[in-house]
């Protein structure tokens, strides 16, 4: 299930976002500059592993604090911690010796280690407590060594083994603690440590001296022969085919010539044994020292498990290449007295270091620089570093006598033997370059501690770092680790071991805080000359922020010291300043000597810095709340990193690239103080081991029935926890000494003008001082304001870090794989791309999705979610706010109703959830919550939080004033408040199509199968298709009860688009005809629109207007509504108009009901013109002039001219003149003669019954239409031109008078105008050679008459048949003048004489 809580209903980009990305920005920036260090090779300015270098011989290489300069020569490198003397029951072993004592240190485990003859003794070095032994063996113990066994081999509770050589046998034994391995950062050696009394393997040496045994972290062990041989002690689970469980191994055995170069100077038959091996866990690379000084090179293999001798150096060549390098004596360079393998953490270039009895050390590479990732294939001397004591004006104390050296992460321990008086003391030196970081070459300080006895074996002690567990599971970096000032918060004091027969001496490296610590201790303050040069050697920004570790630190011990660190921090943290960019700095005085920084402390300027030839003001007004008085007005420090002008450029425009400077109003370029890059760069540094990680990963999880992967943190709860400790110090501290507000309130209009002026005054040298203090005072304003702004930032994402630190916590704690299954595919995707940065600052999605899941989780086991909720808000009150907890108590009390049986009570409970969404409606995800109610069937609610949730999305209903004003596009907030209305009702009329779905479905569409098989299972939440319409009513009454006008208007376009226009003309709202009438406005194409209209005031009687807008659809120009939907328009537009003089008496609507009759008209005759030109055989041709006929209405003048005429449309023309009222008989006459020509050309060919027959209807059905009106029907022109067409065409004699009384002229006129054809003696008649045709005709139309006298009305036809006799006697006379012989004559004076007897009959 989604988040119940939607996101914020304001513009996507808030102000609060930009202040985290700005912030985010700034984290970024330090994280660059922190990683901007070089690597050792660069360091100590080796170009290529063919060219080396030396170094040592000069001042700046080990610069003295002591110097007066500094005075700082109180601080040393190294303290000592405490001595631990040998547990006494080991004192008394001794008296036991016979033949061999040995002691060494397993660092693993926080032991030390002695064997007397055939006995071994371990004990802790740390208290001297927890002796343990093993005295199984019967041979003198020669070595002894520690190592991490192969994983699947033995049971979980061996940790380690232990590997002890005699002349005789090599025996491996297990160890295993009382407590065992809890988490990352569990110390194996604070438990009880137990020697198996059973050794798990136990092979014979064949005869080999074993001198020393080092593991490799894959489990291998290998072994230092006194032969000059190295062996590998190999086992496995089993014995193999060929091989037993286990076995050594030399892999030096063979003859060397073709591997060894000739050129090495020394003899393989004497005896050099291999006393030393050193291992590259990182690039599985072994080294091996021999007593002779030689130094063999082994590779490993990629993955660890193979073994090639690569290569060797004698010591001859090492000092022959050393003292050429260095130029010095080559005696510096005899007696290699230890190696060790740098990691790739250390450098990527350099890989051994090995040093000599005189403390030189010499720097090795097996691959060409660059080339790190390639396996090994030579050994290269590149380096030769002096100790202290080779410069011209150092101290002339240098070590000497080494007979003992430890080298790890930049640290080097040098045991050096004095011989005072016969007793045998050792000096320790110790070298290391922490003081100095970001340096552009290797600057060491070194510290020199007596030892008082002599000192049997020396190595760090393995203290679990925090650094170390914080491993989020990335790729290695391609860079080497940071310097130490980086990561110190994380990093507990290193530990130096050394051992002797006295028992364990223990001494610490101190970090740059602890420096700082002690110098507070010391001075019993911060006021002092020695914190001060503290500042000045580590430049402000970096000692603000290691005044910061002691500052934030909660523990009870350190209350006063970090008192005096805050003090420290606002007394030497200086003030932000203005940047003007013309002249040098205008400053008021530095601390030390002018030019120290510029010869001496170089390095890389850190973010913040002021650039150089930057004319700069320095304000006295300071951003925090500075805890007591002496706080200096102006402040800067020496610049310890420095770096040639045009380097500083090159770098300066390189970050400007990524991070843009911090400028303000006017421009300028404002340099923030040390406090708040202080600030900065600690946060920075605390949050650099997973700001740019992933913050989940998959895991594989294997099972004995199945194997699959799971979404899990990269970090552990309790990792999460110190990241949140740290944070949680840094905000109490800021909140408690700091000032943060807005920044200072300044007319920008005058202070632009008035800075401007001052600073061209300034510039060209004319200001006063009066001019330049307020100059001064304005910048400082702006820049303290600036710069309380930028800390402002910084506290809000530390504690919206904090928030989701927090929260990452309580996810843990609640099986984290668990929690990210439940989340979609898309959001676990958007979660595994996700880094911890993204999380904070733009997260907010994911992180509501995984709080949706912890409380889903819970509802889901019907818990309560109250005490959850409450610890979210505790811990992420911006991620999971009060009402999120709302949401959560409501979707529970949803959960809890649908287990209810009783429906009172189930009302009661639904409604307090309801009631609850309602209070957070603003920023509520209606869609999820709406999803519930749908299961359960609570209807109402969704729509009674919707309106809800839509009026305090938009409380002054803007959305209301942006849809009545026509939705302008310059009203943006209207536009926002409208669309996030329309959001929040489409859930409403979701819920309506859903029903209307469900009512349309058939009745048993939900018992088809989806898949073959049996029949499914009845789903209790499907609607009928009856419950779905009487919900859908509910829901509709509802709506409509509501005065919320977007909201009807919502429902009204929903109805439209699901094409349920009848249902919405159902509605009775005042809202709905202002809707209407506004959608015809503005969308003035949207005929469905303005049918709606018509259609609604039909149904509401108001008839003129339903008239006027089927008027307006009528007369419409477009290509939508044709020719015949017009008319069909015009004619109810008519019968509106009819009903609307029905109900009232206006002129006004008689005029339009007159002028709507006119326009049908028009309307008919122009439907003619496009139904007769649409018959043409060219009609394809047409289409344009077809295309113009359909999409409007025309006069009648257009189309007489553009249409009739033109294209000879007689009968259109002739309905035209009839429109027109235009009285034209020759032009009548021709139209009715073209008419009736077409018709005769259009049925030639045809038999003489088809041509009377197709002529016939056509006049028939013209005549209805035209003879009401003898101007447009001339029945003498039609019935001679017939007449002579039927003479003409042999058509039936009856046929003309018969269609001239279908169209019902009468059979008295046609006698009428048939005697007076026959009278006038047309010579038609005889041109066609039937001179008798009219007699004939005539004799057949009264014939007609006197079979059915009935045509005649009874009042007219004792005159008619009076009139009839008298033209028959005209005719019989005409006849006897005729020939008497002409047969035609003779047979029409029968047949007249027949017919005048039966018109006699009828009088």
């Amino acid at each position: 299930m989604s988040s119940f809580m939607g996101p914020h209903m304001t513009l996507p980009h808030t102000a609060a976002q930009g202040a985290l990305e700005t912030a985010a920005l700034l984290v970024d920036k330090h994280l660059v500059a922190d990683s901007n260090y070089l690597d050792l090779s660069e360091l100590l300015k080796v170009p290529s592993h063919s060219q080396p270098s030396t170094s040592g011989q000069q001042d700046f290489d080990y610069p003295q604090l002591a110097d007066p300069r500094l005075e700082l020569g109180s601080v040393p490198e190294l303290t000592n911690l405490k001595k631990v003397p040998l547990p006494p029951e080991l004192v008394e072993q001794y008296g036991h010796m016979q033949c061999n004592c040995r002691m060494g240190l397993f660092p693993e485990i926080s032991r030390a280690w002695l064997t007397i003859d055939s006995d071994i003794f371990v004990w802790n070095y740390e208290d001297g407590q927890d002796l343990a032994y093993f005295d199984g063996l019967n041979e003198t113990i020669l070595s002894a060594g520690l190592v991490k066994p192969k994983p699947g081999i033995f049971q979980p509770h061996i940790l380690y083994l232990l590997c002890l050589c005699t002349p005789v046998d090599i025996v491996l034994l297990g160890v295993s603690f009382t407590k065992p391995f809890e988490s990352k950062t569990a110390d194996p050696g604070n438990g009880e440590m137990h020697l198996l009394p059973d050794p798990l393997f136990s092979i014979p040496t064949d005869n080999t001296h074993i001198v020393s045994i080092q593991g490799a972290a894959s489990g291998r062990i290998f072994m230092a022969g006194k032969d000059g041989c190295l062996y590998e002690l190999y086992y496995q689970a089993d014995d193999g085919w060929f091989s037993k469980k286990c076995r050594k191994i030399n892999h030096s055995k063979g003859a060397l010539s073709y591997i060894i170069p000739q050129f090495l100077n020394f003899s393989f038959s004497d005896e050099d044994p291999v006393v030393q091996i050193s291992v590259d866990n990182s690039r599985n690379i072994l080294y091996t020292r021999s007593e002779k000084g030689t130094i063999m090179l082994y590779d490993l293999g990629a993955d660890g498990k193979g073994m090639n001798r690569v290569a060797g150096l004698a010591q001859n060549s090492i000092s022959h290449l050393a003292a050429l390098t260095a130029r010095t004596d080559r005696s510096n360079f005899k007696q290699i007295v230890h190696i060790a393998a740098l990691s790739q953490s250390e450098s990527r270039n350099i890989h051994l270091v090995a040093v000599t009895q005189t403390g030189v050390r010499l720097y090795f590479t097996t691959n060409p620089f660059g080339q790190g990732n390639n396996r090994p294939y030579m050994l290269q001397m590149v380096h030769v570093r002096h100790p202290p004591g080779f410069s011209a004006s150092g101290a002339p104390m240098r070590p000497s006598n080494v007979h003992m050296a430890h080298y790890d992460r930049g640290m080097l321990v040098l045991a050096c033997a004095q011989n005072e008086e016969g007793n045998v003391r050792d000096v320790v030196w110790g070298i290391s370059a922490d003081s100095f970081p970001f340096q552009q070459q290797l600057m060491e300080t070194s510290t020199t501690l007596p030892i008082e006895s002599h000192t049997w074996a020396v190595t760090e002690s393995v203290i679990p770092q925090v650094h170390e567990r914080l491993d989020p599971g990335q790729s290695p970096s391609p860079k080497a680790e940071p310097p130490l000032v980086v990561t110190q918060h994380m990093e507990t004091m290193r530990r130096i071991v050394l051992l002797s027969s006295q028992g364990s001496h223990l001494v610490t490296k101190l970090r740059p805080v602890d420096q700082l610590r002690e110098i507070l201790i010391k001075s019993r303050g911060p006021d002092t000359e020695e914190v001060r040069a503290f500042f000045q050697l580590h430049k402000e920004a970096q000692a603000c922020a290691t005044c910061l570790i002691l500052a934030c630190s909660k523990a009870a011990v350190d209350q006063e010291i970090a008192e005096w660190a805050t003090r420290a921090f606002f007394l030497y943290g200086g003030e932000p300043i203005y940047n003007m960019g013309t002249s040098g700095p205008m400053q008021a005085s530095t601390l030390g000597p002018a030019g120290l920084h510029n010869t001496t402390f170089g390095a890389t300027p850190h973010p913040g810095h002021m650039p150089h030839g930057g004319k700069v003001y320095s304000p006295s007004v300071s951003t925090f709340a500075t805890p007591g008085p002496g706080v200096p007005n102006q402040m800067s420090t020496p610049n310890p990193n420095y770096l040639p002008p045009q380097q500083q450029q090159q770098q300066q425009q390189q970050q400007n690239q990524t991070f843009p400077p911090n400028v303000n109003l006017f421009g300028q370029e404002v340099t923030y103080s040390g406090k708040h890059n202080g600030i900065c760069q600690y946060l920075a540094r605390i949050l650099r081991p997973i700001w740019e990680h992933k913050i989940v990963q998959d895991f594989s999880v294997t099972k004995p029935s199945e194997q699959y992967t799971v979404v899990g943190s990269t970090l552990s709860g309790e990792e999460v926890s110190w990241f949140l400790e740290q944070l949680i110090g840094l905000k109490d501290f800021i909140q408690l000494n700091s000032k943060f507000s807005s920044p200072l309130a300044i007319d920008s209009l005058s202070m632009s003008y008035s800075s401007t002026t001052l600073q061209r005054s300034m510039l060209s040298g004319r200001a006063d001082q009066q001019m330049e203090d307020q100059l001064r005072r304005r910048y400082q304003a702006e820049a303290t304001g600036q710069e309380k702004f930028s800390l402002q930032q910084i506290q809000d994402l530390i504690m919206k870090t904090c928030e989701v630190l927090g929260l990452w916590k309580i996810l843990c704690e609640h099986q984290f794989h668990l929690l990210a299954a439940s989340l979609t595919e898309d959001q676990r995707k958007q979660l595994r791309s996700m880094t911890f940065k993204q999380m904070v600052v733009s997260g907010t999605e994911i992180t509501a999705a995984m709080i949706t899941c912890l409380v889903n989780r819970y509802l889901g086991d019907n818990a309560t979610t109250d005490a959850i909720s409450s610890r979210l808000r505790e811990v992420a009150p911006s991620l999971y706010s009060v009402e999120d907890a709302t949401c959560s108590k409501a979707h529970e009390l949803v959960q809890s109703a649908k287990l209810l049986q009783n429906k009172y009570d189930k009302d009661k409970v639904l409604k307090e959830s309801l009631q609850l969404y309602k209070e957070v409606a603003l920023q509520l995800d209606l869609q999820v919550v709406c999803q519930q109610y749908v299961q359960i069937r609570y209807y109402d609610a969704i729509v009674d939080l919707c309106i809800t949730a839509a009026n305090k999305r938009d409380p002054q209903n803007l959305a209301l004033h942006y849809y009545r004003n026509g939705e302008p596009p310059e009203d943006t907030q209207g536009m926002q408040a409208f669309i996030i209305r329309r959001e929040s009702y489409r859930f409403i009329t979701e819920l309506l199509g859903y029903f209307l779905n469900t009512s349309a479905a058939h009745p048993y569409a939900s018992n088809v199968p989806v898949t073959p098989g049996p029949p499914p299972l009845p789903d209790p939440n499907m609607l009928s298709a009856v419950e779905a319409e009487k919900f859908t009513e509910d829901v509709l009454r509802m709506i409509l009860k509501s005065t919320d006008e977007m909201l009807h208007v919502a429902l009204y376009d929903w109805l439209i688009n699901m094409e349920l226009s009848e249902k919405l003309l159902e509605i009775q709202s005042p809202f709905l005809e202002p809707y209407l009438k506004r959608a015809a406005t503005i969308e003035q194409d949207n005929l469905d629109t303005l049918d709606l209209l018509w259609k609604y005031y039909e149904k509401t009687k108001d008839y003129a207007s339903a008239a006027k807008i089927l008027s307006k659809l009528a007369d419409r120009q477009c290509i939508d509504i044709n020719l015949q939907q017009r008319l069909e328009y015009l004619s109810r537009a008519a019968m509106s108009a009819k009903s609307s003089t029905l109900r009232t008496t206006s002129s006004t609507q008689g005029e339009f009901l007159h002028e709507l009759e006119e326009k049908m008209e028009v309307a008919r005759i122009q439907l003619q013109i496009f139904d007769a030109l649409s018959r043409r055989g060219d009609a394809n041709k047409i289409q344009d002039t077809l295309s113009r006929l359909n999409s409007e209405l025309l006069d009648i003048t257009t189309l007489y001219g553009e249409f009739a005429d033109p294209f000879d449309l007689s009968e259109s023309k002739l309905a035209i003149i009839l429109c027109a009222g235009h009285h034209d008989p020759s032009l009548v006459d021709a139209l009715w003669q073209d008419i009736i020509e077409k018709e005769l050309e259009l049925t030639i060919g045809s038999p003489v019954n088809t041509r009377m027959a197709t002529l016939g209807r056509k006049i028939i059905s013209l005549g209805k239409i035209y003879a009401a009106t003898e101007r447009y029907f001339p029945v003498p022109f039609l019935v001679k031109y017939l007449e002579r067409k039927s003479c003409e065409g042999g058509f039936d004699q009856k046929w003309v008078f018969t269609i001239m009384q279908d169209v019902g002229i009468p059979l008295t006129k046609l006698q009428e105008i048939y005697d007076r054809m026959f009278k006038s003696k047309d010579p038609c008649w005889q041109a066609a050679k039937k001179p008798l045709h009219l007699m004939g005709v005539i004799y057949h139309l009264l014939a007609s008459f006197t079979e059915a006298p009935a045509v005649v009305p009874s009042y007219e036809r004792r005159q008619f048949t009076t009139i009839c006799l008298d033209t028959l006697a005209s005719y019989l006379v005409e006849l006897h003048a005729m020939s008497s012989t002409d047969p035609t004559v003779r047979k029409y004076t029968t047949d007249f004489k027949g017919l005048q007897a039966k018109l006699e009959r009828l009088l």
